[in-house]
């Protein structure tokens, strides 16, 4: 795949109406909380899963899809992932940047802690949802560039997924159709990244397939942002 501008300006124009969730991305870890680390608790008021009320506004929307936009298209052109999908995994998971999980930890992708190796020093933060009866352990970043291109990389390089983006890159190479490679690719790593995959591939593939306005001019969907890649 040749390299490309490292974003492309998106302006909203139907409001998508996929729910934050926080998936499992791996199977279950039975991680703790390290000592001195603060844990959250989801309000009545404000769900686990949910954005804060009130946000995100339609600036918000658009803001948050121009910045993950930019940062997917460069983890794709850095570590083969489909630039469409990860930004539509941002908008599906953070609630637009506005889930607890996202606003505290700039943890836009739900990544969980497993274990100290790879998550290379980082702090962690507990969500605990007990509308779910769930008690989570997720790593922080230091801003929502590092959590893109630390995910990015786990997606290409782990034994959970490193196949699925392996055949996402063949099948670019051999001139795949975009919305069929990025399909394909977000078909194999629901399961194990949600513990929901069927539901997580659906939201996805409609989150992906929303139309929006470019500077350039034609209406467009995410699966543009692969294809520039």
């Amino acid at each position: 795949m040749s390299a490309s501008r490292s974003g492309i300006p998106l302006i909203l124009i139907s409001m998508l109406t996929a729910c934050a969730g926080v998936d499992d991305n791996r199977a279950a870890s039975s991680a703790q909380n390290p000592p001195n680390v603060p844990m959250a608790s989801a309000s009545e008021a404000w769900g686990c899963a949910d954005p804060q009320p009130g946000h995100p506004t339609a600036a918000e929307k658009r803001a948050f899809v121009d910045e993950m936009a930019a940062l997917a298209t460069r983890a794709e052109e850095r570590h083969g992932v489909p630039a469409a999908a990860i930004t539509a995994m941002a908008i599906q998971e953070s609630g637009y940047g506005w889930t607890r999980l996202a606003q505290n930890t700039n943890n836009v992708l739900a990544w969980k802690y497993f274990s100290d190796a790879p998550a290379g020093g980082r702090d962690t933060w507990v969500l605990e949802c007990p509308e779910k009866g769930t008690s989570d352990t997720f790593l922080v970043f230091r801003d929502r560039a590092e959590a893109v291109d630390f995910v990015a990389y786990q997606l290409a390089s782990s034994e959970n997924y490193r196949a699925d983006t392996e055949r996402y890159r063949r099948d670019r190479a051999r001139g795949t159709d975009v919305v069929e490679a990025v399909n394909r690719w977000v078909e194999a790593i629901a399961d194990p990244y949600s513990s929901q995959p069927e539901a997580y591939r659906t939201a996805l593939r409609r989150v992906m397939s929303d139309t929006y306005e470019t500077s350039e001019g034609p209406e467009r969907t995410l699966y543009s942002l692969s294809e520039s890649v």
